[in-house]
């Protein structure tokens, strides 16, 4: 019988497709409101998380690794652990604004974090305009995905500024930890393991091949391939964050008129944010871009940690220049990829990348088509992702959230990562990117509430006829 101890296999995904230039951790900025002096707060904050950290018992272990990547690696627990070595206190450059904290969080941002230890860390952000603070967070992506990292948050934020601690976790957790594990165990885990694969390799070469002659004869929208743009080329190490906001309100006054999702609505200023910011630089291609969109597989009151997520790839209609038009062919794709995968789960990439190839496997494929980048077809241009969150006000050691912008990570191909959560009312918008493929990144975050006014006036327009 397999061991809790061990990762599971879509958990292990994200630890086996990590490379030195694309680490696969996700995290957060967070503008706080700190009425103290940054040493009171900073003791505060150390205080707090350490008070509230054992409602998720896995930001306590680490990962004992398999040699040469021939099984999932197991939690093990860290001896002497303690949440102060996992904070650390950083001032931004004068003056201290919005393009100086940019360039520090993707400094920070960029950096692996240390598989000897937890795979988590924090910043607390000093000297910003205006007395703020700002807390910069790193999670891997093996310890949970963002529906259940904003579950977490939740769980370790409070919903005001004198609250004290939860008496009950919102979260749950399958995972157990244990001592390391011996060699002679790890080795029978090992072939019991390898001898599954098989058969799921030919149960996902099965749903690939039925799928694939089903479609021959017709044109198949979902076996499209990306135009190549600029931020499509092999990404580096480096790490920038941009950031946007328009209102959650307003947002839902257009999915209401036009009957689509909120997810649509994303979608289709995002695409018109990108139409124009190509189109500037005369790098616009006529076919539409191509959106990976994480679609979460959790049933509803599922807050277990952990990854339960498969990606749709969504045309993203940056084809198309009338917003509206745009907008309901987004729908209309959406749709049609919703229903294609939930009539297809043989053949889902992340399955196949956690079922049927050992972690040793996946690694050397990741590195290879790093290296081939330029050479391979491209199925996706960039990931959208939407991770709703608390409608109201939340605290950090007494000190007010006023603004979050989500961090994730790139693929081997993808220098543009468009992250949304929602919260207390806006939808926040974070653009991660290699700074040497997407240039002048904040032009681009400002045209999505440029985009999305656009699309209001033509709604506006359509109603009033």
């Amino acid at each position: 019988m397999q061991s809790t101890q061990q990762l599971s296999p879509q958990d292990a995904v994200f630890l086996s497709m990590e490379t030195p230039d694309l680490p696969s951790h996700i995290g957060g900025l967070a503008f706080l409101e700190c009425t103290e002096g940054p040493e009171a707060f900073a003791l505060r904050f150390v205080d707090f998380i350490r008070e509230r950290l054992p409602v998720c018992e896995r930001f306590s272990w680490k990962l004992q690794e398999v040699p040469f990547g021939l099984d999932r690696p197991y939690w093990v627990e860290q001896k002497d652990f303690d949440v102060a070595d996992h904070i650390q206190r950083v001032a931004v450059p004068a003056p201290g604004g919005t393009r100086e904290l940019s360039e520090l969080a993707g400094l920070l941002f960029e950096r692996p974090l240390d598989r000897d230890r937890p795979l988590w860390e924090m910043f607390l952000i000093e000297g910003l305009s205006g007395g703020r603070c700002a807390l910069l967070w790193k999670v891997h992506h093996c310890l949970m995905d963002g529906a259940s990292g904003a579950s977490l948050t939740e769980q370790l934020f409070d919903i005001s500024p004198d609250a004290t601690r939860p008496s009950e976790s919102v979260v749950t957790d399958s995972a157990t930890v244990g001592k390391p594990v011996a060699p002679l165990r790890i080795v029978e885990n090992a072939l019991r393991n390898a001898s599954d694969l098989p058969r799921n390799q030919a149960r996902y070469l099965e749903g690939s091949l039925r799928r694939f002659f089903g479609a021959r004869g017709e044109e198949s929208k979902e076996s499209r391939v990306a135009p190549r743009v600029l931020f499509n080329g092999r990404v580096g190490k480096r790490r920038r964050v941009a950031w946007s906001s328009v209102s959650l309100d307003e947002v839902k006054k257009i999915k209401n008129a036009l009957s689509v999702t909120v997810n649509d609505v994303i979608l289709a200023m995002t695409s018109g944010a990108l139409r124009t910011y190509l189109a500037d630089r005369d790098a616009l291609p006529e076919e539409t871009l191509i959106a990976s969109v994480p679609s979460s597989t959790r049933k509803p009151g599922d807050n277990s940690l952990g990854n339960q997520v498969r990606d749709l790839a969504i045309p993203w209609a940056t084809n198309l220049a009338d917003p509206i038009e745009r907008l309901l062919q987004i729908h209309e794709d959406a749709n049609r990829a919703k229903a294609g995968a939930a009539a297809d789960e043989s053949i889902s990439m992340m399955g196949v990348m956690a079922d049927a190839l050992l972690p040793g496997a996946l690694g050397l494929m990741m590195r290879g088509a790093a290296a081939a980048s330029d050479r391979i077809p491209l199925p996706v241009n960039a990931v959208v992702s939407n991770v709703p969150m608390a409608p109201i006000p939340l605290y950090c050691a007494g000190a007010r959230l006023t603004q979050l912008v989500p961090i994730s990570l790139l693929g081997a191909t993808q220098g543009l990562n468009i992250t949304v959560v929602s919260y207390c009312g806006e939808l926040h918008f974070g653009l991660v990117h290699d700074p040497d493929l997407l240039p002048e990144a904040w032009a681009l975050a400002e045209q999505i509430p440029k985009n999305f006014q656009l699309l209001q006036s033509a709604v506006d327009r359509q109603l009033e006829s």
